[in-house]
């Protein structure tokens, strides 16, 4: 992630652990994850072992963890910081 927008320079790390209560957002949104794939396989294959289940969440949550990330973060950010479209329609000096 950018340490600033390129277009407006706000500065995306405002405090020191400023980003702590995006771990929040990032759980739900891997318990959204989880339950998704553990309807996904009941429906898909409902005979399923716990092997199974723990593997299917091992991949969901390798595979997403770099969108989760950044996803998390982003949110956190744009609950605390106000977008101004014309920021970036402005000549830096």
């Amino acid at each position: 992630m950018h340490s600033a927008c390129p277009h407006c320079k706000q500065s995306f790390e405002p405090e020191p652990g400023f980003y702590f209560g995006a771990m929040f957002i990032s759980y739900a949104i891997n318990t959204a994850l989880f339950i998704g794939s553990w309807v996904g396989l009941l429906l898909i294959y409902p005979d399923y072992t716990l092997s199974m289940l723990l593997g299917i969440l091992t991949a969901v949550v390798i595979l997403s963890l770099p969108l989760s990330f950044r996803l998390s973060r982003s949110i956190w950010l744009a609950l605390f910081v106000r977008f101004d479209p014309e920021a970036g329609n402005t000549p830096h000096s």
